[in-house]
Parts: structure tokens; sequence; C-alpha cells
């Protein structure tokens, strides 16, 4: 068996799932106890920490994002180990050498950030500069749908984007992804568990007969494994914070992975209505959170208290409900997503979230039945 048939072959992206999932899953509780001798963030620790935890001073760390991190580069470098290159057609064609940089710049400052609070405008800056370097080196949205085809059928259907357009279309898309994220990353195990949903949408239609992009599919499948891995340890009661290092390392790289199918005419008109499905939840959040702040005169990017979790947290639900229904609200979208593309695609994604939930129920019966309450300590 050659390499090509390896990577199109329907088993690559659930082993890149496990061994990502296997390595989050074991990694995790070191990180946490190393986490837990660096000083804890003091600023604004209403924000991020619960009311039982400061009267407790037991403050969760915030050092998730590297648990991911490292899971997904070692799940990255047993492929490269094993099949010598990471797709069957060379790194440059999956364009990982932008997506590996933009994630590690975006890493770091979420990482400083989560260490010491940054100001609002030095992590902009910081996200521009991710998503600049990610647009330079090879990574660009390069299509656009046409909205003069929905008037008038003899308009192309889509438009090919100058250079500078396309430039900042993808700086844009990859910065509002990963705000989006971090936005909606309020609840124990909420962002990771929509960025599974979401992952496990963008594994699935990759392997669309539309796109195809059984490489992107891998990268899609070992994020998916990575978050799953850590989510054991992130739902509520959570043991270890996701942070913004990690909020932003999903977000970005679930951005980066959903503008590989921007780069082709052929598949430019029908994903674009679906990633904004993939991501309805996060964007809503985020539009809602930009919307609210500029018609109360405040900055768009001061944090408040009136996310879509908070609102469902006033309604009475906990913690829990809160993930399952949001949960919930993603899947649908996301399935909606897939379907909307060809059945089989909705079929496949319903089955690896099938899968997926076996896993989880495999950690609430078996593994943390016991050992998942409030914190006592």
């Amino acid at each position: 068996m050659n390499l090509t048939t390896i990577f199109e072959h329907s088993n690559s992206q659930p082993i890149a799932f496990f061994i990502a999932l296997l390595i989050a899953f074991y990694i995790t509780p070191i990180i946490k106890e190393r986490a837990e001798l660096l000083p804890k963030r003091d600023s604004e620790p209403e924000r991020y920490y619960s009311k039982l935890q400061l009267e407790k001073n037991h403050l969760t760390p915030r050092l998730g994002g590297l648990a991911i991190l490292v899971a997904i580069v070692l799940t990255t470098v047993i492929y490269l180990i094993t099949y010598g290159r990471y797709t069957p057609f060379g790194i440059k064609h999956l364009e990982l050498e932008a997506i590996a940089t933009g994630s590690s710049i975006i890493f770091l400052i979420g990482l400083l950030d989560d260490l010491k609070p940054l100001n609002c405008k030095v992590k902009l800056i910081g996200q521009l500069l991710a998503a600049t370097v990610t647009f330079f080196m090879g990574l660009r949205i390069k299509f656009f749908i046409n909205p003069l085809h929905l008037f008038d059928q003899s308009q192309s259907a889509h438009i090919k984007l100058e250079l500078w357009l396309s430039f900042l279309l993808t700086v844009l898309f990859l910065i509002l992804i990963t705000n989006a994220i971090n936005l909606i990353d309020g609840v124990d195990g909420l962002a990771v568990g929509v960025s599974i949903i979401s992952a496990i949408s963008i594994w699935a239609i990759n392997l669309s007969p539309i796109l195809y992009r059984p490489d992107a599919a891998v990268l899609a499948a070992t994020l998916a494994g990575a978050s799953m891995g850590f989510l054991r340890y992130n739902f509520n009661p959570a043991r270890i914070f996701l942070g913004d290092n990690g909020a932003y390392l999903l977000g970005f790289i679930l951005a980066c992975i959903s503008c590989l199918g921007l780069t082709k005419k052929v598949t430019v008109v029908i994903l674009s209505p679906v990633i904004l499905l993939i991501f309805a939840m996060p964007l809503l959040d985020l539009a809602l959170a930009i919307w609210r702040r500029w018609s109360k005169n405040k900055e768009i990017m001061q944090a408040d208290s009136e996310h879509i979790h908070h609102q469902l947290e006033n309604l009475g639900l906990n913690h829990k409900q809160i993930s399952y229904v949001v949960y919930s609200l993603t899947l649908v979208f996301a399935a909606s997503g897939c379907f909307f593309i060809e059945t089989s695609i909705g079929l496949r994604f319903i089955s690896i979230i099938f899968c997926v939930a076996l896993i989880w129920l495999s950690y609430s019966f078996i593994f943390n039945f016991k050992k998942q309450r409030v914190l006592k300590d």
C-alpha cells in the first residue's frame, strides 16, 4: 500500500483521532500538576473562578491548551515518522507549515495573557501577527461568493479575490473564529465540546467527494481527538481550565482548516454557508457581544458577563446543563451543514458523533463516575 493509498484509506483519520485522544488523556494530569506550581492569575478572579474556589483559594490552573498542543504536535510527528510526510502531496499541500507557525504564535499570545494579563490591544496585535504570518506562508481564502449571482444567473457564482482583499478576508476570518471560540469559553468544557463537534463536522466534510481533502480530515480528526482527551478533565467540575492559550489555539486551528475549503472556486459557493452553520453558536455569541457593547458605548474588546452561557445560567441552568444545551444546538447546526452538502456526509458526521458519544459515556460511567464531583478540597 503506497503513501497516497494510506492517506485516502478511511482508517487514517480514526487512527489520528485515537492517538491524539490517548496522548491528551495521559498528558493532561501531568501538565495540571506542573501548572499548579505556577502563580495563579489574580486579575479579575471572579471572571475565571467560582465563588467556592475563591473562598477556599482553590484556583484551577489555566494551562489546558498546552495539553492539546502537545497531543496535536506528537500525533503529527508520529504521522511524519510513520509515513515520511504528513500528506500524500507534501506538507505545503496542506499549508501545514503555515498552520503550525500561526498556531504557535496565537498559543503564545494566549499563554502570556494567562500568566500575566495583556492589554486588549496587545492581544489584538498578536492575533493580527499570527493571522498575517499564516496568510503570507500560503494559507489564504482565494475565492468568495458573488452576491450578484443570486439575481443574475449569468453572473459567475464566485469571485476570485485580489491579493489585498484575500489578505483582509483571511485575516478577518481567522481572528473572528479565534475570538468566537475564546468568548464562548465561560463554562467548564463548553468551548472544548463545541470545538470537538465543529472539528468532527470539518473532518466529515473534508472527506466529501466535492472537496476531498483526506489530509485536512486527518488534522481535523487530530484536533477532535486531542480535545476529547482533554475534555475528560475540563468538563464540570473542571480540574484544569482551557485558558486563553487553549481557546485561541482551538479557534485558530479550526479557522485554518476551514479556510482550506475556500481556496477552490468549485467549493467556495457550497462551503461558505456551511462554515457559518458549523460555527453558528460561537459566531452568534460574538455578534451579540459586539452589538451589546457597541450599543452601550463600551469598548468592543471589554469583557462582560452577558454571553449566551451567562443568560442560560440566569435562567437557572447549572454548568453541565448549559454545556449540553449549547452542545445540542451546535450539533444541530453542524449536522444541517453536513447534510446540506450531501446525505452521505451527514450520515458520516452522525456516525462519528455517535462513536464519540460512546467514548463520553465511558468517561462518565466507567472512568469518572465517582471522581467527577464538586471540588471538596
